[in-house]
């Protein structure tokens, strides 16, 4: 009887969980990267995050926590309780403020090719987002960001 007590209770709270079966994280790249403000020991950016919703239901995002990567190298921070709803097989651009130190810009200086910023610069958002319907979920993405979409050996 002790089993069939624990089985139960087991299966009255899945039963209870807001986690829908077979949810999938919001897939998470940058759209957009404005200065907000320079100053000497920090930097503080509007990063645009394209925020897609993959599942057959609406979620209200809740949260992001993020790091993110240009070049291979560390670049800025953001911990934001940004909110937005996005429809089921839909997607919107959330703007969070991401801080970064100026070692992080000294070094993406020293290190990045001039020729990469004609070409695009690579990067990788990894972090987690809070859903209404999810506690905390990870997300990573690599991307290039200011990639010319022309395909290669137009002019224009």
């Amino acid at each position: 009887m002790n089993r069939f007590n624990t089985w139960l209770a087991c299966v009255l709270l899945a039963g209870c969980s807001s986690l829908p079966m077979g949810a999938v994280a919001p897939k998470v790249s940058v759209a957009e990267v404005d200065v907000k403000s320079l100053g000497l020991f920090e930097q503080r950016f509007d990063i645009g995050l394209r925020v897609t919703n993959p599942n057959d239901f609406e979620v209200k995002i809740e949260g992001l926590d993020f790091d993110l990567e240009v070049n291979g190298r560390p670049f800025a921070k953001a911990l934001s309780s940004a909110t937005a709803r996005i429809p089921a097989a839909s997607s919107t651009i959330m703007h969070v403020e991401a801080i970064t130190e100026s070692k992080n810009i000294i070094s993406q200086v020293k290190t990045m090719p001039f020729e990469m910023l004609k070409e695009g610069v690579p990067y990788k958002v990894k972090g987690r987002v809070k859903t209404d319907k999810t506690d905390w979920m990870p997300f990573e993405h690599k991307g290039v960001y200011g990639a010319d979409e022309k395909p290669k050996g137009q002019r224009t």
